[in-house]
């Protein structure tokens, strides 16, 4: 056997060598996360093409947003320059006709502006007002919004801070609301059994989680506030992983835990208050996926929800951050823009030894060549 003919024996096996194994029982959360992340995406019918379907798929609106960003953030291929440009002209339409975004829910301010930023643009310069200065979207939905951040409940509270790091800037001085302002509102709404609700007197799973998930970078200030939420969060578990707000066990509960966890730095498989028995709440996730990776509201049903299947893909993004040491998904240091997922172990080594086998009969083919040039 010749030389070159080993050679090429040789890259062919390296490139049908499996990806490394999983340690037993690990959740594959890079795998889930591209599952999800494609059945997402074909929802709409046509995969890659949702963003850019207006007029079933209106930019601005809380499916649609949360969709893009977690779209987004997971490495998901999509049309995002135009959804980002109808999120445009909908926040300047809003702000020509009302003079803002929403003079109640200052969420509606946050959800987009994590949106922008998750698509690769500026909050503090998203579009023009009709007097032709600066759309600032962090401005106007926390230091400078127009009413109470508090007003439709605890999350606008949650939201502002969790927009306000992901933006990571300083408040100006003389802002009528603080970081420490913020924070403040949030721990001061703890229930005394640990929780936190929408409203004070009834602690909800959702909303502890959220408010996890805006105090997890003041931690070392708040322990005692963070390990009471989760003690709490822990016995709201049931013991098939799943978890339960106002009666019902739904995938954005288990979404908003998992986000948490992330938050904090916590894998779910490692933390024995998050497992009873074999269930964690990775296995209750399980619960609510479909056949075509998205996931269902409600257990039962059959068909992939836009709203659940952004959400668990926002926190199995989280999660597979987490587990390879690439920081919180809310925090956009450093963040360009919406990129392709990577394609994996596999594909480079395939794509190396063909670039390899082809370098060989390029060499062989100029040695051949120069033997005939040169006999």
């Amino acid at each position: 056997m010749t030389f070159v003919k080993r050679i090429v024996i040789f890259l062919l096996c390296l490139s049908l060598l499996p990806l490394p194994a999983r340690a037993a029982g690990d959740w594959d959360a890079a795998g889930q996360m591209d599952r999800t992340g494609a059945g997402l995406s074909a929802l709409h019918g046509t995969s890659g093409s949702i963003l850019s379907d207006s007029k079933q798929f209106p930019a601005g609106t809380s499916a649609c947003d949360w969709t893009a960003m977690a779209l987004a953030l997971s490495g998901r291929e999509e049309d995002f320059a135009s959804y980002r440009k109808a999120l445009q002209g909908y926040v300047e339409d809003a702000y020509a006709r009302d003079g803002g975004l929403d003079r109640v829910k200052s969420t509606t301010y946050h959800r987009i502006a994590l949106t922008v930023m998750a698509l690769g643009g500026d909050p503090t310069a998203f579009g023009t007002k009709p007097d032709g200065t600066a759309i600032n979207l962090i401005a106007d939905g926390t230091w400078n919004f127009s009413g109470n951040i508090g007003a439709q409940g605890l999350n606008g509270w949650i939201y502002a801070l969790l927009t306000l790091d992901a933006w990571g800037g300083e408040v100006p001085e003389g802002a009528a609301v603080t970081r420490q302002d913020m924070v403040q509102a949030i721990v001061s709404a703890q229930e005394p059994e640990g929780g936190f609700g929408l409203a004070a007197g009834d602690s909800d799973v959702d909303i502890t989680a959220m408010a996890l998930q805006a105090l997890a970078p003041y931690a070392s200030e708040h322990s005692d506030t963070i390990d009471a939420a989760l003690t709490w969060l822990s016995e709201q578990m049931t013991d098939d992983g799943t978890f339960r707000s106002y009666g019902d066990d739904s995938a954005e509960s288990s979404a908003q835990v998992l986000l948490a966890l992330c938050a904090l730095g916590i894998d779910p498989e490692e933390d024995p208050r998050f497992r009873k028995g074999v269930e964690t709440v990775l296995t209750g996730m399980d619960r609510f996926r479909c056949g075509d990776g998205t996931y269902s509201h409600l257990r039962g049903e059959e068909k992939g929800d836009y709203l659940a299947s952004a959400q668990m893909l926002l926190a199995i993004t989280a999660l597979n951050k987490l587990r390879s040491g690439s920081g919180w998904i809310f925090d956009y240091t450093g963040y360009t823009g919406p990129v392709q997922a990577g394609p994996g172990l596999l594909l480079p080594l395939s794509a190396a030894a063909a670039i390899a086998l082809t370098a060989i009969i390029l060499i062989v083919r100029k040695r051949r060549n120069h033997g005939k040039k040169n006999g």
